[in-house]
């Protein structure tokens, strides 16, 4: 994450800057050049210029001849588009974009514009870096000093002091500023740095072969910031040296040529796009939600505090039971150990289960060769220890073993039968209720 003053990982990175003069800025021009000054157009050429309709500049020759029938004077800027200009006669001709038809070329390549601090000019633009325009969206993107007075911003193009902001990366001063007047500037950001932004979004348009400017749906920051294609092919974008493509200010991109007639044209705003359906509310303060879908995979290092809750199952999700690779039985969904000291573990290929009760000593299970085997006083039947006696040759109350032994020590209740090929025997005293049948050996003691 990236702090104040530092320089960003990641995202856009024109920030802090110091901005341009603009108290005077003076524009140099070849006016002898035809792909310069347009005759036809009556147009003067200069990628990304500075200049905003309405401003008053003073043109001047450069000691050569003048374009005509232009002369060494006060003219008015009339904004063509980000790449060129008209010059008319009056402020008023300027607003209502009457320029001066341009006749024949001059002579001569120091021709210069120059606008200036002169008490008329309330408009500048926000450039840094000698001439890259500030992107702005709210006059508190800059800090403004005239004579060391740090100047009030405003969100309007008609600010009733300090200054304001208008569509273009322009300043608006409520007073227009003196030549003497010392002006220095900062701009605060452009925008932010960020990891992420709303969307990817694509816009599409249909040329119609005479169009050259187009609304995009959100503004792009600067012409890199979009990718552009018509009828599949990538177009370059322009920069502060060469005309190419296309170039883009605000919510607007403008090609250097119309589109053909019926040409498909996409532009891709580029950036990392977030959760569709809100921001993330789980990271550092940002608000939505994170959606997952079934194949993504979670690693985590290292978690050192706080409350995980995980859901094991969704649905009917089982749990077996299988005997010599048999499944015993219907799925369980649910595997309760109660009580204190049972345990349920997986070593390699085997399980071991430890069951121990929450009361008394309990007893233990295990196994031998000889089959499984207990550590403790086993009862069957039993109500307490009392009724199970441990150790060698012992017996139990309550023992009947069908077409074998019988162990009783008080009643024998029910029909029972000791079968052929059996030996039977019964220990006494016993009370017999029901039928004893006798087919095999029967032994009494």
């Amino acid at each position: 994450m990236s702090y104040l003053g530092n320089q960003p990982a990641t995202g856009e990175n024109n920030s802090f800057k110091i901005l341009d003069d603009i108290t005077s800025y003076t524009l140099t021009f070849d006016g002898s050049s035809s792909s310069v000054v347009s005759l036809a157009d009556d147009t003067i050429t200069y990628n990304d210029h500075r200049f905003i309709t309405g401003q008053r500049v003073t043109y001047n020759d450069g000691g050569a001849t003048a374009i005509a029938p232009l002369s060494d004077g006060v003219y008015y800027i009339i904004k063509n588009d980000k790449n060129t200009i008209k010059l008319a006669t009056s402020i008023s001709n300027a607003l209502a974009s009457v320029p001066v038809n341009l006749a024949t070329l001059g002579v001569g390549s120091s021709h210069t514009l120059n606008v200036a601090f002169d008490n008329v000019n309330t408009k500048f633009s926000a450039t840094y870096d000698n001439g890259t325009k500030a992107h702005m969206s709210r006059a508190a993107q800059l800090q403004i000093s005239i004579n060391g007075v740090i100047q009030r911003p405003h969100d309007t193009a008609t600010p009733t002091d300090g200054f304001g902001f208008d569509t273009g990366s322009v300043i608006v001063f409520s007073v227009a500023p003196s030549p003497s007047e010392v002006f220095w500037g900062n701009l605060v950001a452009n925008n932010f740095p960020s990891f992420d932004i709303s969307d990817n979004k694509v816009d599409n348009f249909t040329g119609d072969g005479n169009a050259v400017s187009f609304t995009l749906s959100k503004p792009a920051l600067n012409n890199e910031n979009v990718l552009v294609t018509i009828d599949g092919v990538t177009q370059y974008p322009s920069d502060n040296h060469t005309i190419r493509a296309y170039s883009v200010s605000e919510n607007v991109i403008t090609f250097s040529a119309a589109p053909p007639l019926n040409s498909l044209i996409q532009v891709r705003h580029i950036g990392f796009a977030g959760a569709s359906t809100g921001d993330v509310t789980g990271f550092y303060g940002r608000t939505g939600n994170v959606t997952l879908s079934n194949v993504d995979d979670i690693e985590v290092n290292n978690v050192t505090a706080g409350i995980v809750t995980a859901t094991l199952f969704s649905g009917a999700s089982e749990v077996g039971i299988q005997s010599g690779g048999v499944q015993i039985g219907a799925g369980i969904t649910q595997l309760n150990f109660v009580g204190l000291g049972n345990t349920f573990a997986v070593n390699g290929t085997t399980l071991d289960i430890s069951i121990s009760g929450n009361t008394g000593a309990g007893g233990t299970w295990g196994h031998n060769n000889a089959g499984i085997h207990t550590t403790k006083s086993v009862g069957i039947n039993t109500t307490g220890i009392s009724d199970a006696v441990s150790g060698i040759g012992n017996s139990f109350q309550g023992i009947y073993v069908s077409n074998g032994m019988y162990m009783h020590d008080n009643t024998l209740n029910g029909n029972h039968y000791i079968g052929t090929a059996f030996n039977g025997l019964m220990a006494g005293p016993v009370n017999i209720n029901g039928v004893l049948s006798i087919d095999g050996n029967y032994v009494v003691v």
